[in-house]
């Protein structure tokens, strides 16, 4: 009976161990799955991250070339106008050759045709005996006169004769070398030409990528201008918060003089109050004698916001100078994206919005206040590097992508004076030198150009 009992009870162990087993191996397998799901997510949001970097340096790459281009168009342009002016000199100089080559020749015929009829008088190549064959003194005269203005005139021709030579070689010569120019300035033209082909057609080549990764180029562009916005969001901030501790700040001086004004008024009532007492004193005295009536309180006017008219003024004469304040950068620079809404010159369908403005410049260039201000805020944000920002009254000028600030948070600046390095991108960033910036009347925004020169 024990002996059945044990083989009943083996026989419900075994299924159980079995689905055990069984259950142990679902849940790594199911493990292994969960594993290689996350693996290959892994794998693919690295693969979607490499992909949108590459997309982005291929849209720097593109602006870099967009560049390219058009400084090539313009040094094309600026050595075509300048082959122009060389073509227009060289037909200046040959005709001006052949004129001089002209009246050269016409000295030498006439000065040959004079010594050819000197040679019917042979007598005047020797003086003395065309002198002493004269058949009196007064023929003598008047030969030694004639021998003597030949001699003037000969010396003329030839000095003529010399000077249109000298200057048939020298206008020769200027025609020679601006023919040579010429020859190197069409040189130039077709090197030109030939890089200019070869940056449009890599730029072809780089639309047609990236048109091909559409999302991945949404998503950069998108990624851009959320760093946009985040600088608007960021600026209205600040700009919020200069609002309120200014009104904060006028409600408190406003309550200090209310306060004063009271008191004031107060010690002028207990003043009149005390004078008031000692007239009705004396008035008792005698009554006889009128009491004399109190002066009646001089008004005075509420003390202005010394810093309220100051900024009044400031921003006054900021609005004053529009369209005549410092352009935000000295020297050469290039505006590679204006204000506002825009088409991209390549990507038709892409539209970018820009707040301000940005400007390429050389390597190690500063930017520079556009007008005296006072530093109110200095931040960082990606995509922007260091920010600094300016307050001229209720105006505000921002400069962007600074990669070092030479000024402090509340510092007073003049017009023109630095306020950081403008930074240098990275060879995947285009490896350009290029500077944001914006302009605002408290959170409006204005187009910059139409008030820097």
């Amino acid at each position: 009976m024990s002996r059945i009992l044990l083989i009943f009870f083996i026989a419900l162990i075994i299924p159980s161990g079995m689905g055990f087993a069984q259950s142990h191996r679902d849940i790594k397998s199911v493990r292994r799955e969960k594993q290689a799901v996350a693996a290959e997510v892994k794998k693919t949001d690295r693969a979607i991250t490499d992909n949108n970097r590459a997309t982005e340096r291929n849209l720097n790459r593109l602006n870099t070339l967009q560049r390219r281009v058009a400084e090539s168009r313009d040094a094309i342009a600026r050595s075509q106008s300048g082959i122009d002016s060389l073509t227009s000199a060289i037909t200046t100089r040959t005709d001006s050759l052949n004129r001089l080559t002209q009246r050269m020749e016409a000295l030498r015929s006439s000065y040959a045709s004079i010594l050819r009829n000197q040679q019917r008088y042979p007598d005047v190549d020797s003086p003395i005996a065309f002198i002493f064959s004269a058949s009196s003194v007064n023929d003598a005269y008047r030969r030694m006169r004639y021998l003597r203005q030949y001699d003037r005139w000969r010396s003329r021709r030839t000095a003529e004769l010399t000077e249109a030579a000298r200057k048939v070689e020298a206008a020769r010569k200027a025609l020679e070398a601006t023919r040579s120019k010429h020859t190197e300035a069409l040189a130039t033209l077709k090197s030109q030409r030939d890089q200019l082909a070869r940056e449009q057609e890599t730029t072809d080549s780089i639309v047609k990528a990236l048109r091909k990764e559409g999302s991945s180029l949404k998503a950069v562009l998108a990624e851009k201008q959320r760093r946009a916005d985040a600088l608007d969001r960021e600026l209205d901030r600040l700009i919020a918060e200069e609002q309120a501790r200014a009104e904060a700040e006028r409600r408190r001086k406003k309550a200090e003089r209310e306060a004063a004004a009271r008191k004031e008024a107060e010690a002028r009532k207990a003043a009149e109050a005390r004078k008031s007492a000692a007239a009705e004193s004396e008035s008792k005295q005698s009554a006889a004698t009128p009491a004399p009536k109190p002066a009646a309180p001089e008004k005075k006017a509420a003390p202005l916001d010394s810093e309220a008219e100051a900024d009044r003024k400031l921003s006054g004469s900021f609005a004053a100078n529009k369209g005549r304040l410092l352009f935000p950068v000295a020297g050469r620079y290039r505006i590679v994206r204006g204000f506002g809404l825009q088409n991209h010159p390549e990507l038709k369908h892409v539209k970018t919005n820009n707040s301000g403005i940005d400007i390429e410049v050389a390597p190690g260039t500063d930017a520079r206040a556009i007008f005296a201000g006072h530093v109110s805020a200095i931040f960082r944000l990606p995509g922007y590097a260091n920010i600094v920002m300016v307050r001229h009254g209720e105006y505000i000028s921002l400069y962007a992508n600074l990669s070092s600030v030479y000024v402090a948070k509340g510092q007073d600046v003049k017009a023109g004076q630095a306020l950081g390095r403008i930074l240098t991108g990275s060879d995947d960033d285009g490896g350009a030198t290029t500077f944001h910036f914006e302009l605002r009347r408290e959170r409006a925004k204005l187009n910059p150009l139409e008030w820097v020169k």
